[in-house]
């Protein structure tokens, strides 16, 4: 089996690890955005509810028990912004491994291309040789 064949299998299987990395990155980012979508929407639900207080016009009770629940809100806000950093640590870590795998292919493939290409000169080389050593043949033939 040649070089280039066996290398072949290399880069195969680097392939392979590169598509998990991609595939893993593409969670993670979609992971990302899912945290930060609800987050927004956490947000979005914060600010109606601080809207509406102001126009509402609360009695002292219904304020302090309105103001436990804007607060609550408040933390789920800061526990899914906590959660969109990691997701978003956890997305940048795949992009790394994602890289170092393509980087590695390209590395594998450029390998399995220079011995493919160097297989090819030797093979041209043993070509003329067989060639000129036909015609070497046929020309003592023809003298004798």
């Amino acid at each position: 089996m040649k070089k280039s064949h066996r290398m072949q299998i290399l880069v195969d299987l680097a392939k392979r690890k590169e598509d998990a990395a991609a595939q893993q990155l593409a969670r993670d980012k979609a992971k990302v955005q899912y945290d930060e979508e609800k987050l927004n929407e956490l947000r979005e639900y914060a600010g109606q509810y601080e809207s509406e207080r102001n126009l509402l016009g609360l009695s002292a009770y219904l304020t302090t028990n309105y103001q436990h629940f804007v607060s609550r809100v408040q933390q789920a806000i800061v526990q899914q912004e906590a959660a969109v950093g990691r997701s978003e640590q956890q997305a940048d870590m795949s992009m790394r491994r994602w890289l170092q795998a393509r980087s590695k292919t390209k590395s594998m493939d450029w390998l399995k291309e220079k011995n493919h290409k160097a297989e090819l000169v030797v093979e041209a080389k043993q070509e003329q040789r067989q060639s000129d050593e036909f015609a070497m043949r046929r020309f003592l033939d023809n003298m004798r």
